[in-house]
């Protein structure tokens, strides 16, 4: 175990992503995604700082096998397999991507899928590929858990294109190429005092898919990230190609273009906005169901970021929010102080952060469900393994230790993670950039729908009643809902196509520029290779989670207006598919004015839907045949 952790992170230090030759790209593996069980160890943080170069060694390693065999040399071997063949036998080799969920994989034929080192070699192939209408979807970090950016006709990423071209902070923008990862971006403003002003739970979107998808964070009055673009670039299989716009010089169709999901250009340069750094003062609790609904209008004015994890079966909901160090609320965490104006004031004290239980404390609820769990399996993991295993990477194990779709099992490990939270409540401080990731767990089918829920000043009763109806419809019917169901929340975006939209508007109202959205996120883990090496497992899980979970967030929330999140959107033109009509409901969704807006634009940027995919083609419209 020791020789394949050493080879792991040995490959992890010294080979970033954009080298790797070998034509097998998987852009993220879960934590045990193709390790032996014994030989997970990563914890939260490690995986959070590491998290590019971890998944190097799944991008390079072709097969499990190399994992297996624990040496390095095994391992660096099979990153620099392509080194020693000549460039005639690379070229003839397909390349085959898997996305960060493992729930969607594409195969592309020799000279399909691109890398162009440099904005002029982009331009180039765009151009090229207008003239020859060959097919070139942007990629990113391949992180959509609906494999969004994936076309077997012809794909192009922009990894090899992450300078960040300009800091501004006379007008607090950055300005960078579309392939730079959100990390980059961050690391590149820290020394400068500045951040961005919100995160999704993670950080190794390329940028291009950050705001292309319409990411999201949580905070009432925080737009999603499509809201902080002030400009762009888009490179165009069109007559127009490259077409620079801001709001000022595009009006409507900049807001197209910002999210427009890859089909109007492929986003070559963006302009963010950009807040100074600051530190969050981070309170995790535990409340009744009860007691989260009456509290969540407070809680919704009170902190700057809050979301919640309801845990089924559980009258549980664990609470976490976010507020800044110096601007912290009086009714939140921390000691209260005389602010020297005849006020109070809170602050953080060492005796504040000081946790009731140690992490050892926290984790012993877990680590003894498990060890129970091993007694009756053939699998064995040693102790040293299991005090070496992190919040997340025992519930994945634990999770796959028995059948994930029997709801006594899910039933047993959700008690089990309510106990590990009610000793995990405390304060924690950090940089904002630290504490707006979390861990989101290994590879998982999510969805994600965002409906209305009133004002920041009014919420109105949408986000707890939905939730509410949606755990009693778990509940009487035995899903096998695995903890959390999470819950955020965030202003509107002006963005047509944004889940968060409020629709086009001649003029901004109130109620429009003080709209607010829940976003409410359920899952279902998948087991690693090693815990279902035929895959007969996930083929399960991935009907169930399709065919009964999915159809029942869907006819719970038909009344609340809801929106799939772009990247979990599943669609099928099959209508005895579990996905069948979700297209019809999406179109439904935004209206024939914005569906025309936006064809209207890929008939002008796109005319030949070159950069479309099979999504985008059943919800818009394939080109018409004249094109």
């Amino acid at each position: 175990m020791a020789s394949i952790m050493a080879a792991r992170n040995a490959i992890k230090r010294c080979f970033p992503p954009k080298q790797i030759t070998t034509k097998s790209r998987h852009f993220y593996s879960s934590r045990a995604s193709a390790v032996p069980a014994s030989s997970i160890l990563f914890d939260h943080e490690s995986r959070k700082q590491t998290w590019a170069t971890a998944l190097l060694t799944a991008i390079a390693v072709t097969s499990s096998v190399a994992f297996a065999s624990g040496t390095t040399t095994a391992l660096a071997e099979e990153v620099h397999a392509g080194d020693d063949n000549n460039e005639e036998e690379e070229e003839e080799e397909p390349t085959k991507i898997l996305n960060w969920s493992g729930t969607h994989s594409v195969e592309l034929a020799p000279g399909k899928y691109h890398e162009p080192e440099t904005m002029d070699e982009l331009i180039q192939l765009v151009s090229k590929s207008y003239h020859d209408g060959t097919h070139i979807r942007p990629v990113g970090s391949a992180l959509s858990p609906n494999g969004l950016s994936f076309d077997s006709r012809g794909m192009v990423c922009l990894s090899n294109l992450d300078k960040i071209i300009e800091i501004n902070k006379e007008n607090m923008t950055v300005t960078v190429e579309a392939g730079a990862r959100v990390s980059q971006v961050l690391d590149a403003l820290r020394p400068h005092g500045l951040t961005l002003p919100n995160l999704a739970s993670i950080a190794e979107q390329q940028i291009g898919g950050f705001v292309s998808v319409g990411a999201h964070g949580t905070g009432a009055a925080i737009p999603p990230c499509d809201e902080f673009v002030e400009a762009l670039k888009i490179v165009t299989p069109s007559e127009h190609g490259v077409v620079k716009m801001t709001e000022e010089s595009h009006g409507p169709m900049f807001k197209l273009a910002r999210l427009g999901l890859g089909g109007l250009g492929i986003l070559s340069e963006v302009t963010l906005k950009v807040i100074p750094a600051h530190r969050l003062v981070e309170q995790t609790i535990m409340l009744t169901r009860s007691e989260a609904k009456e509290q969540l209008p407070t809680l919704l004015k009170r902190h700057k970021h809050v979301r919640y994890m309801w845990i089924p079966y559980e009258d549980a909901v664990v609470v976490v929010s976010n507020d800044p160090e110096d601007d912290l609320p009086l009714m939140g965490p921390g000691t209260e102080v005389d602010d020297g104006n005849g006020g109070k004031k809170k602050i953080v004290t060492a005796e504040d952060l000081e946790p009731k239980y140690s992490k050892d404390e926290q984790l012993a609820p877990l680590r003894e469900f498990l060890r129970k769990l091993l007694k009756s399996k053939d699998t064995t993991i040693d102790e040293e393994t299991i005090s070496g295993m992190g919040f997340g990477d025992l519930r994945d194990v634990i999770l796959a230790s028995g059948n994930m779709l029997d709801p006594d099992h899910i039933k047993r490990c959700n008690k089990v993670e309510r106990e590990f939270w009610a000793k995990a409540q405390g304060i924690e401080i950090a940089p904002s950039d630290q504490k707006l990731q979390f861990d989101c767990g290994g590879q998982q089918w999510v969805y994600e729908v965002c409906f209305p829920v009133g004002t920041y000043g009014i919420p109105d009763s949408n986000s707890m009643d939905f939730v509410e109806e949606l755990l009693k419809e778990i509940e009487a019917s035995g899903v096998a809902a695995p903890s959390p169901i999470e819950q955020r929340w965030s202003g509107a975006s002006t963005s047509p196509l944004s889940p968060a939209s409020v629709g086009p508007r001649e003029y901004e109202t109130y109620e429009s520029q003080r709209a607010l959205f829940s976003w409410v996120g359920v899952i279902m883990y998948l087991p690693s290779e090693d815990f279902d090496p035929t895959g007969f497992r996930r083929e399960f899980i991935t009907q169930s989670f399709k065919e009964e979970y999915c159809k029942l967030v869907r006819r719970v929330g038909e009344k609340y207006g809801l929106m799939c999140h772009w990247a979990k959107l599943e669609v099928s033109e099959d209508p005895s598919d579990p996905s069948g009509g979700v297209a019809e409901s999406v179109r439904n969704r935004f209206g024939p004015e914005v569906v025309s807006a936006f064809n209207a634009a890929r008939d002008l940027y796109d005319p030949r839907r070159l950069l479309s995919c099979s999504l985008l083609d059943q919800i818009f419209g394939p080109p018409s045949p004249d094109k």
